[in-house]
C-alpha cells in the first residue's frame, strides 16, 4: 500500500511539472548538402564554385536551422559513388547521393560570368521526392560583389524553410513564443501571427489540398532563450487576436534587426569582405591537399 501511495504521488507531481512547462516541440535541424557550384564564363579564378559553395555552407551553418554535410566528406563520398560533382548533376544522381548522406535537400548551382554582371543560380533539391523546392537567382553589375550576393542567396534560401511555433503565454503588449536560440532565431527577428481556417478540400475526391490561414498579426522578438522567446507586438489587426494558441511563422522580414543593428546579410557581408583572401586560400588548399597526397 504506501508503495502504491508513493507511485500515486510521484505521477502526481510529475503531471503537474508536465502543465507548468510551455509546450515546446523538439527542433530538429534540416540536413543539407551544399554542391559545389558549376562556373560558366571567363573567371580570374579558376576555384570560384568551390568558394561559393563554401560561403554559402558557412552562411547556412550560421543561421542555426540546419545541419550541413562536412565538405571534405561530401567530396570523398561523391568520389565514391561515381557522381559529378558539379552543380549540373542530374535529379536522379542528386537524389542518389542525398540517400547515402542521409539528407533531406541538396543545393546545387552555377556562377555564370557575363559580359558586363555576374549572376548565381541555386537550386534546393527535395532527396526524397527528386523535385526542385526552390530556384533562386541573383545577379550584380560588379564581379566584386560575389560576398554579397553570396549572402542574398543564403538568405532566400532560409527562407525557403519559415519557422513556425505558437504563442504559449501573453501579457499586455508582450507574448512569449516557444521558438529558442536552438532554431537560430536572434534578437529582432519578426514573425507573422496567424490562426488556421477553413479547410480547403478537393471536391471530387475528398483529399485536403491546402487549409486556409488568417494573419492576426506580426512579432518582433526581444529576448531570445535557449527554447523560448519573449517579443513586443508590432501590429494586430483585431485587438486581442493575438492569444496562448496561436501559430507563428518566420516573416520575410526575420533576418533584420532593431534600427541601427546590421542585418543578417549586412554581417555576414562584411565579414566576408574582410576575410576573403583567406577563406579562398583555405577552399584551394582543402581540395588540393587530396591530389598531392597521391
Amino acid at each position: 500500500m504506501r508503495f502504491a501511495r508513493y507511485l500515486v504521488i510521484v505521477s502526481v507531481m510529475l503531471s503537474a511539472l508536465t502543465l507548468a512547462s510551455p509546450v515546446q516541440a523538439d527542433f530538429k535541424k534540416i540536413k543539407v548538402a551544399v554542391l559545389d557550384f558549376q562556373t560558366e564564363g571567363n573567371f580570374e579564378d579558376k576555384d570560384v564554385g568551390k568558394i561559393v559553395a563554401e560561403w554559402l555552407t558557412t552562411g547556412l551553418v550560421e543561421a542555426g536551422r540546419f545541419e550541413i554535410v562536412e565538405r571534405r566528406l561530401l567530396k570523398k563520398i561523391i568520389d565514391e559513388q561515381k557522381i559529378g560533382a558539379s552543380g549540373l548533376v542530374d535529379r536522379d544522381s542528386t537524389a542518389r547521393l542525398g540517400r547515402v548522406l542521409g539528407v533531406q535537400t541538396v543545393v546545387s548551382g552555377t556562377v555564370i560570368k557575363l559580359d558586363n554582371s555576374v549572376e548565381i543560380n541555386a537550386r534546393l533539391l527535395n532527396v526524397e521526392t527528386g523535385t526542385i523546392l526552390a530556384a533562386e537567382k541573383i545577379r550584380s553589375q560588379r564581379a566584386t560583389d560575389l560576398s554579397g550576393m553570396v549572402s542574398q542567396i543564403t538568405d532566400k534560401i532560409i527562407l525557403a524553410f519559415p519557422l513556425q511555433g505558437y504563442v504559449v503565454q501573453r501579457e499586455g503588449k508582450k507574448v512569449i513564443v516557444d521558438i529558442g536560440n536552438q532554431t537560430g532565431t536572434r534578437t529582432g527577428f519578426r514573425f507573422i501571427v496567424f490562426k488556421e481556417g477553413k479547410v480547403i478540400k478537393h471536391p471530387k475526391t475528398g483529399e485536403v489540398l491546402d487549409i486556409e490561414t488568417i494573419d492576426l498579426g506580426e512579432i518582433e522578438l526581444q529576448e531570445v532563450k535557449e527554447r523560448t522567446s519573449t517579443a513586443r507586438i508590432i501590429s494586430e489587426a483585431v485587438a486581442g487576436s493575438i492569444a496562448s494558441g496561436t501559430m507563428v511563422r518566420s516573416s520575410q522580414n526575420s533576418g533584420a534587426g532593431f534600427a541601427g543593428q546590421p542585418s543578417e546579410t549586412g554581417q555576414r557581408k562584411g565579414w566576408w569582405r574582410r576575410n576573403w583572401e583567406s577563406v579562398r586560400d583555405s577552399v584551394k588548399d582543402s581540395f588540393s591537399s587530396k591530389g598531392e597526397s597521391k
